[in-house]
């Protein structure tokens, strides 16, 4: 979607720099101790926040989850209007998606006009997930345990996109999404959003013949 003009927003991403910034940093510091900082860096700098760490103690304990999430969601949220909105005062984008997890249950559906679930069997998510993050099965079954249902989630979704098959397959899908969405009637109602909608720019007007 990006290739085709989009603006991207990543969750994991935003969350993470985010994890870095004093307004967030100190407070989780202050919640979870010094057992959460990463010593490895430069002496010079301050140490970071060692996500793994501190997954290791938010996905044992429900009270710190709600905690980690009750400081970063209201920030990430932030950052997601401030882009989204930036986007479409200069028209910087026909759209902006949001790759976001935990969309529905960190109440950031609201931001959007267009719900899409992507879907995929979990063994293939899982071997994905040892490909890219070096995660085990009991990783993965503790993250999707403390998230809504993904029947749910499905069942929440606007369009699906099925994601376990080939590349082409996975562009073939995205490119009839895409143009559903690019040409998605004006008329039809948006979902219910604070931020302004971001609409195609129109397509030049043709010379007429003489």
């Amino acid at each position: 979607m990006a290739e085709k003009g989009a603006q991207v927003l990543e969750a994991d991403a935003v969350g993470h720099a985010l994890l870095d910034q004093p307004p967030t940093r100190e407070p989780l510091i202050e919640r979870f101790g010094e057992q959460i900082l990463d010593f490895s860096g430069l002496p010079e700098k301050p140490p970071t926040i060692d996500r793994r760490k501190l997954a290791a103690i938010v996905f044992s304990d429900d009270a710190a989850l709600k905690a980690l999430e009750g400081l970063l969601h209201p920030r990430m949220r932030q950052t997601f209007e401030k882009a989204i909105s930036r986007a479409a005062r200069k028209r910087q984008a026909t759209a902006v998606v949001l790759d976001a997890a935990v969309l529905f249950e960190a109440k950031w559906h609201d931001l959007c006009d267009v719900i899409v679930f992507v879907d995929a069997p979990a063994d293939v998510r899982l071997a994905r997930l040892v490909a890219s993050r070096d995660w085990t099965a009991e990783n993965l079954a503790t993250r999707e345990r403390v998230q809504m249902s993904l029947d749910t989630k499905r069942g929440r979704a606007d369009f699906v996109l099925e994601n376990h098959d080939d590349d082409a397959a996975l562009s073939a899908a995205v490119d009839s999404l895409w143009d559903k969405l690019v040409r998605r009637p004006k008329t039809d109602p948006p979902r219910p959003s604070r931020l302004p909608r971001i609409e195609p720019d129109p397509a030049p007007d043709k010379p007429k013949k003489r």
